[in-house]
């Protein structure tokens, strides 16, 4: 903490005061989403390109579904530790918006993982959407936590 002056301020030293004050919490209320915006965007990352290894294990092995599934699980848990980790505070709304993205990104992922294995299994072009669907969503959640 800072001393508290031994005679009053003027109105001129006020105002930098506040400016001041004004500043400071505009950085911390920007650095205070990079945790979560780094974890949709890997996120996003992540499920992508199991998706993709995901479409060539069922084209040519399906026994080797074990590996781009405890990759993406490894890769997961790093996400979020860093996230739980380097959270120090949460832009107002975080909840909400955290929620939707999670949600959409959520659904989207239960569509896709059905939809390569049960509906469409080994079409490239379900791959290909899915793909586009998931970039799509973990994007839009992080540039939407990165704007507020």
């Amino acid at each position: 903490m800072t001393e508290q002056p031994a005679e009053p301020i003027d109105a001129a030293r006020a105002r930098e005061l506040l400016d001041e004050a004004g500043r400071l919490g505009s950085a911390a209320r920007a650095g205070a989403s990079w945790p979560q915006i780094a974890c949709l965007l890997g996120l996003g990352g992540v499920s992508t390109m199991f998706v993709v290894a995901t479409y060539l294990v069922v084209l040519y092995d399906e026994h080797l579904i074990w590996f781009p599934m405890i990759a993406m699980g490894v890769w997961l848990a790093i996400l979020l530790t860093v996230m739980v980790v380097f959270t120090r505070a949460s832009k107002a709304g975080f909840g909400r918006r955290w929620s939707q993205a999670i949600g959409a990104w959520g659904i989207t992922w239960v569509v896709t993982i059905l939809g390569s294995t049960m509906w469409w299994r080994g079409q490239l072009w379900f791959a290909v959407a899915a793909c586009l669907a998931l970039t799509a969503v973990s994007t839009w959640g992080a540039w939407r936590e990165a704007r507020r």
